[in-house]
């Protein structure tokens, strides 16, 4: 009998993508992002992913693809290019760190609007066909193997994931939730308005203002108007700048060592 695990991974969207909208088909929704695993290999058997659309309300999501990679030869897969654009690095840079690709049709596995805010996706197939796994149709999950010693911790190796938006545009605009004062680094307190943060908000999302300063995480969900975030406001930023979750997509990736 096998030992599964379940890790959760919030990979980062550039703050002017956000604001741009309109990502579209074969660009980067988000580039590189770390995550640690138990030391050695371990099949990838399903996941469900959160869908958050602009400032939390629901959205039919657009397809997309996910690629996994390692650490080669001791290096980290480097960049797929800027935020919201094509690919345009050369692939010398990332192409040997690749280990997989999960495909994540979504026409067939979102929730229809029934939890009223955001999105759930359930992928099963995560091997890359569609997400949807019907018609006799099956999955024998996806083995992701990291470089030994290759985690922040002993004990345990670090795969990569980026994605790639596909026939479609995932847009969330420009936010309209806009800081309420002046913040202070002396605080975790972010007050907001706009937008009610009970909605568009949750723990673990990572905040930037408009500048892509780095607010912080999120930690509690106070109020309609304020939010606690993990530490102290990591910069001051003043009253009306937009706020965003970079963050909108987390990934909940189950496992079989």
């Amino acid at each position: 009998m096998g030992k599964y695990f379940t890790v959760e991974v919030k990979p980062t969207i550039d703050v002017a993508a956000l604001a741009g909208g309109n990502i579209g088909d074969a660009e980067i929704l988000s580039d590189w992002h770390g995550f640690d695993i138990p030391k050695g290999s371990a099949r990838l058997m399903s996941m469900t992913i959160r869908y958050a659309g602009k400032n939390g309300a629901y959205t039919a999501p657009p397809d997309f693809e996910l690629f996994w990679a390692k650490s080669y030869l001791g290096k980290a897969p480097g960049t797929l290019g800027g935020g919201a654009g094509a690919v345009d690095t050369f692939t010398s840079s990332w192409f040997p760190n690749i280990i997989g690709k999960s495909f994540v049709d979504t026409s067939a596995t979102t929730n229809d609007g029934d939890l009223i805010i955001g999105n759930i996706v359930t992928v099963n197939n995560v091997n890359g066909g569609a997400a949807n796994v019907g018609g006799g149709q099956d999955s024998s999950g996806l083995v992701l193997t990291g470089e030994p010693d290759s985690g922040t911790n002993i004990g345990y190796d670090k795969i990569y994931v980026a994605n790639i938006s596909k026939e479609g545009s995932h847009n969330w605009g420009a936010s309209t939730m806009a800081i309420n004062g002046t913040m202070s680094t002396s605080s975790p307190i972010l007050t907001v308005d706009g937008v009610d943060a009970i909605k568009a908000l949750s723990p673990g999302d990572v905040l930037r203002d408009e500048d892509n300063l780095l607010l912080g995480t999120v930690k509690t969900v106070d109020s309609a108007t304020q939010v606690t975030l993990e530490s102290n406001l990591a910069n001051a930023s003043t009253n009306d700048k937009l706020v965003y979750n970079t963050t909108p997509i987390t990934l909940l990736l189950s496992f079989e060592k």
